[in-house]
Order: C-alpha cells, then structure tokens, then sequence
C-alpha cells in the first residue's frame, strides 16, 4: 500500500514503449514473488512484456498504457524522488493493457481480457482507477484487429484492412477489425476479506459486474485459489461486419 503521510505521486498517463518494460516487468515479478495475485511461479524475463507491447501496438492495435511518476522538484531545483530508478528514466508505478481471450477462435475477437498492476509503494492513491478509465475509454470506439482463425486473406488491392496488411503481395493475410464487446478482469480471491472487497468494488464501480467464482482453479503458495470472474459491457449495440 502507499506509505502513510506519504503524498500521492503526480504521474501522468501514456502509451508504453520499449524503455518502460524493464520497470513494468519488475512490478509484476514482485506480485509474482510475494501474493498469489499471479499464478505464476518464477519470475518473468523483459522479453514477456517486450513481446506483449510489439504484438498489440505493431500488430493487433491493442492500448498498452503506464502511468509515469512526475519528477517532484524541492525549491533547490533539485528531484525530490532522487534514486536509480528516476536516473534510469521514467519511472513507471502502474500499468494497464489487454490481451485477447481465446485469441485463435473468432467467436471470442470481440473479449479482452485486462491486465492491470500498480507498483507495490503506490496502491490506494487513485493510479488504477486513472489507467482503467484510460483503457475503457480508448476501446470505447476504437477498432484492433484479431487474427483469430487466419484472420482474413484478401488481394493486396482491396481498399478494406488496409492498416494491417502487408503491401505489394498479390494474396495477404489481413487482420480483421473489432470492437471490444466484452472486458473481463479475471480477480484473485485473497484470504484478507477486507483487501478482497475493495477490490472487488473497484472493478464494480468501473462498471464490472461480477459473473461468478471458479473454485480451485489455481494453485499457489501451497493452497487451491478461487478466481472471480468479473465482466463490463462494451461498446453496446455494435455489431460487428464479420459474422455469419
């Protein structure tokens, strides 16, 4: 949680880069280490989130968001937040972005799954309610593509999916553009009933509702673990071009 008597940071909110990863990847190694929050066991190499940020800015259009901590300058002109982190560049305390659910089955291109952390010191201070605002927001109206079960193959000349396409091929392999319909936040279930229902209310006041618990589907620290499923309606009357 955020330290007491500590001010909340001022940060500000953009489109990851190849440069936020290394801070982006220790974050999530933390959780991975100390709670049962990830149900991984080892800690992740930069190449997981290397790998995620490429796949969904260069290929499927997907947000990827961080929020940066805004240096604090004391009346010296001096940081305030003087560390190796902030000599290393930006320096990222939470992230959010979405991964495809189901992605090799077109029937599931229009549900993403999100995936929010906020660094450990900086919890309870309002960064993750600012990022998944930011996210429900972008894919409000904005198209990505899914390449669920070969996506499309098209001629080169079709003016449609363009964006996705590479040029100068007689045959191409296209994505195809969606629109979110669905946003679900898969919700560890902690021991502390306190911790757990405010989380719980954070997704609900974002506009989640719950959809049910998966008992035992999880196993970390020496113990089965519950997953709450919880669930936001998306784009509401879309209907998408491709379907049957």
């Amino acid at each position: 949680m955020q330290q007491p008597n500590t001010p909340a940071p001022t940060y500000h909110i953009i489109p990851a880069t190849p440069s936020h990863i290394p801070h982006i990847t220790a974050i999530v190694n933390h959780y991975i280490l100390t709670t049962i929050v990830n149900k991984s066991y080892r800690p992740l190499p930069e190449s997981h989130y290397q790998n995620i940020l490429t796949d969904n800015h260069s290929r499927r259009k997907l947000p990827f968001f961080v929020a940066i901590e805004v240096p604090q300058i004391n009346d010296n002109g001096d940081n305030v937040n003087n560390n190796i982190e902030e000599a290393e560049g930006e320096k990222v305390i939470g992230f959010i972005t979405v991964t495809p659910w189901f992605p090799s089955k077109l029937g599931y291109a229009y549900t993403l799954e999100v995936s929010l952390y906020i660094s450990p010191t900086q919890r309870g201070g309002g960064i993750g309610t600012a990022l998944l605002a930011t996210l429900i927001s972008h894919l409000e109206g904005n198209e990505y593509f899914t390449f669920s079960e070969g996506g499309a193959v098209v001629p080169s000349s079709s003016p449609s999916l363009s964006s996705s396409k590479v040029p100068d091929e007689p045959n191409v392999l296209h994505g195809i553009p969606v629109k979110c319909t669905q946003l679900l936040a898969l919700m560890a279930i902690v021991e502390d009933t306190e911790l757990d229902g405010k989380v719980r209310r954070f997704y609900e006041r974002q506009g989640f509702e719950v959809m049910g618990v998966m008992k035992g589907v999880g196993w970390k620290f020496g113990k089965r673990r519950n997953v709450r499923m919880l669930a936001r309606e998306m784009n509401v009357g879309y209907i998408p071009d491709f379907i049957e």
